[in-house]
């Protein structure tokens, strides 16, 4: 029989590039490695190679706070933040050192892609002698067009069928790396999705539910059928986005929905009970489920970590949580946190609006000095995704009841069916004060004339005006605005912002949709507003800068704006309606 043997330690090619301060020294250090190998003669230990195919990286930060949910909220004179994030903010090349950096995102990816090579050439030359096996390479295929696709959507422009053949890609590795200092050119976009839909149909082919002991930490059926939707709604393809969402999916949907209740019995005052019981794998919503190295935890939990770039109550109030179809009335608006269960946490130190799902956990490493790394789990798959993609796939297809029904779905999870507001007080035989509350119920099953009526009731966002509504200008389909079509998508978009805050997803749906993003920096009193930069849609700035590391070894960098924006205008702040003061 023939063995497969891998070495110990694994920093190859590209990988190699971002881990190391020089290219001399990367080589130094791989000169002197032991010859330590593992024997893969067996099947267990297959499975035990295929648990690092899954990247142990997360791009969350990158994409967050590169979105469209954050501002600049009192300059220079907010001293929290890093220079990293602030990188992530103006979109410039990330050059600082962080668990999330570009660096590090790129190396724990391609780090997966190793593994899941390496996999399946020992399956390769173990041969197909069982069941196991086969599902265990399909596993394989999956992990690494996963990792592709997630590379390949950081680092390029969006997938477009007037540019992708020429727009640069990124390497896309399907053997082991033999040698030392590997040469690799950038293919097309184009050419990296085609590859990534052929591992990702065989992968399918041969996945099986039935050889995990937790599958929620695996490429399980339903994570990879929502990945196929995912794929194929950013490779503007909606009849596969259905047929995918809805084998993962099932003939009972609402069956998979979260389950907010548990959370409501939860104590208010600390967000990581909640955030656990998110990411926990007993959550039937989620699909798969990913530990990563990062401090996420404390820039999207109630610390100042990160309070300069974030999301503030300007933006939650204007664009997300109270500019909503499901918004209560004008007297109960102050309750809008119970409808929608966000935090918000304010001082004068920092100011953000919050969804508990970034829970952090310690992994000591040494227990003498108590140094070690912070960890948090992704919900990179999850229930609520293949619906409101299949929701989107079923408006661009012009089916729009479909859509209500799913985008409905939805709302009766995420959306609390009525919200108790305070309505007065008074004063008992004895002076005590005393809080009179009223119950409003929120209709949250929407209609097609409900959204219609909250169209109308705002206009498309200006930076000095915001709102939740802004201009689409994708080139792969045809929009009226005012439309049916262009309403219902304004609404998934809104949703899916909701459902995907602090998760990295919203900058993707500004690629795919040519949404304009206006860099604004504002004060705690609101009465100054800088407009500082544009992004428009396929500004170059849109791919993430290849680490430099990795265009030291060769690789051809990103192409970059001939000069560095450098706007910056005042304009005078004029929100629609009064800002309303509500409980912290």
């Amino acid at each position: 029989m023939t063995t497969k043997y891998i070495k110990n330690i694994v920093f190859e090619g590209l990988v190699c590039c971002c881990v190391t301060a020089t290219l001399t020294s990367c080589n130094d250090f791989l000169d002197a490695l032991p010859d330590d190998r593992i024997e893969i003669d067996k099947v267990e230990k297959v499975e035990a190679l295929l648990v690092s195919a899954y990247p142990g990286d997360t791009f969350v930060r990158l994409t967050e706070l590169a979105s469209d949910n954050v501002d600049d909220l009192d300059g220079d004179l907010n001293g929290n933040y890093d220079r990293f994030s602030e990188q992530c903010y103006r979109w410039q090349e990330i050059t600082e050192s962080d668990n999330e950096n570009a660096a590090m995102v790129w190396q724990g990816h391609y780090a997966a892609i190793s593994s899941a090579n390496h996999t399946l050439e020992a399956i390769d030359e173990l041969g197909y002698t069982n069941d196991t096996l086969r599902a265990l390479r399909g596993e394989a295929l999956l992990c690494r067009a996963y990792s592709h696709f997630i590379l390949t959507n950081l680092f390029c422009l969006n997938y477009s069928k007037q540019h992708s053949n020429t727009d640069l890609g990124i390497p896309y590795i399907t053997e082991p790396e033999s040698t030392l200092k590997p040469h690799y050119d950038r293919p097309s976009v184009a050419y990296d999705y085609e590859m990534i839909e052929k591992d990702l149909l065989e992968g399918m082919s041969l996945m099986s539910d039935a050889v995990y002991n937790n599958p929620r930490y695996h490429f399980n059926s339903k994570a990879a059928y929502t990945f196929a939707s995912r794929f194929y709604l950013f490779y503007q393809q909606p009849e596969k986005v259905v047929q995918y969402a809805t084998k993962a999916l099932g003939d009972n949907p609402a069956s998979l929905m979260r389950d907010y209740d548990i959370m409501q019995t939860m104590p208010t005052d600390n967000m990581q009970p909640r955030s656990q019981q998110y990411t926990s794998d007993k959550e039937q919503a989620n699909f798969l489920l990913l530990p990563v190295i990062s401090n996420d935890a404390f820039y999207f939990q109630g610390y100042p970590t990160g309070g300069r770039f974030n999301t503030n109550h300007y933006i939650g109030q204007a664009e997300l949580f109270f500019a909503t179809p499901w918004a209560p009335s004008a007297e109960a608006a102050t309750q809008s946190q119970q409808i929608f269960r966000f935090y918000w946490f304010y001082s004068q130190a920092y100011d953000k609006f919050l969804l508990p799902k970034t829970p952090y956990y310690f992994e000591e490493i040494n227990s003498a000095t108590h140094t070690g790394y912070y960890r948090t789990v992704v919900v990179a798959l999850k229930a609520e995704e293949a619906l409101l993609n299949r929701a989107e796939a079923y408006i661009l297809l012009g089916q729009n009841e479909k859509a209500l029904a799913d985008i409905n779905i939805w709302t009766n999870t995420f959306v609390s069916e009525s919200v108790e507001y305070e309505a007065g007080y008074h004063y008992d035989e004895y002076w005590n004060y005393i809080v009179d509350y009223a119950t409003e119920t929120v209709p949250r099953t929407l209609t097609m004339e409900s959204i219609k009526k909250w169209v109308n009731k705002y206009d498309y966002y200006t930076p000095d005006r915001p709102l939740p509504r802004k201009h689409l200008n994708p080139e792969w389909i045809s929009l009226t605005e005012g439309s049916d079509q262009e309403n219902l998508l304004q609404t998934l978009l809104l949703i899916r912002r909701l459902e995907f805050l602090h998760e990295g997803m919203r900058w993707f749906d500004i690629k795919r949709y040519g949404i304009t993003i206006y860099r604004r920096e504002i004060n705690s009193a609101l009465n100054a507003l800088t407009v500082t930069d544009t992004l428009e849609y396929r500004d170059p700035r849109q791919a993430i800068q290849l680490p430099f590391e990795v265009r030291g070894a060769g690789l051809e960098a990103n192409p970059r704006p001939a000069a560095e924006p450098s706007t910056s205008e005042y304009l005078q702040w004029a929100p629609k309606g009064e800002m309303i003061e509500f409980k912290k």
